[in-house]
């Protein structure tokens, strides 16, 4: 008496089980990366930089894309950066002045002793609704590895336009705006370790 029970009861579990509702699909992931990377003109620095990892909002800097409409921050349904923005914005960077080629060597921050080191905050690293353009900003300040001296800072921005609200477009236009910051970043890291040289080289004559 008691198998008939037991299969009555098992098709009932697997009847309830069938009414569950379908798993979302799985995330688009997209990578965040350097990509090609310009070399900078001028003569070669005699130091190695390093790159911290960058502070800033929670929400920019996590493995969400970030949509905002004025004060509002929504993510981008079913999208994802393949790790952390704030792990891949410094990776990122390093790649980027190593490839730019103005200083002997590029690392992350605690990787290697260095002459000069950056340090960043990400204020800005969304897709903006008003403008439909993808927007990196970010507070920048070269510090010198011997002394923790502030060089030189200075707020850099990069943008790409966004045609339309597809999660892959958003994704490219975030990278690339990402990218263009980067190298400027580079740039002006170059620009102010070249100056701090050429004073300290004029001071020790």
């Amino acid at each position: 008496m008691m198998r008939p029970l037991l299969l009555a009861s098992t098709l009932a579990l697997s009847g309830c089980i069938s009414l569950l509702p379908e798993p979302p699909p799985p995330p688009r992931v997209f990578a965040l990366e350097a990509g090609q990377v310009e070399r900078l003109q001028g003569a070669p620095i005699d130091a190695v930089i390093s790159v911290a990892a960058p502070g800033g909002e929670r929400a920019i800097l996590g493995s969400d894309m970030i949509w905002r409409n004025g004060d509002e921050l929504a993510y981008v349904a079913q999208t994802q950066w393949s790790n952390r923005a704030s792990e891949s914005l410094q990776a990122a960077l390093v790649e980027t002045l190593a490839r730019q080629g103005r200083f002997r060597a590029a690392v992350r921050a605690g990787d290697a002793r260095s002459d000069y080191e950056i340090r960043w905050d990400v204020l800005d690293f969304e897709v903006q609704e008003s403008g439909m353009n993808a927007r990196f900003v970010a507070d920048v300040k070269l510090v010198s590895a011997v002394n923790r001296q502030i060089i030189a800072s200075e707020i850099i921005s990069g943008e790409a336009p966004v045609s339309d609200r597809a999660a892959a477009i958003a994704a490219q236009a975030l990278a690339r705006a990402a990218r263009e910051g980067s190298a400027r970043i580079g740039a002006f890291a170059a620009d102010a370790a070249s100056a701090d040289q050429a004073s300290a080289a004029s001071i020790n004559r």
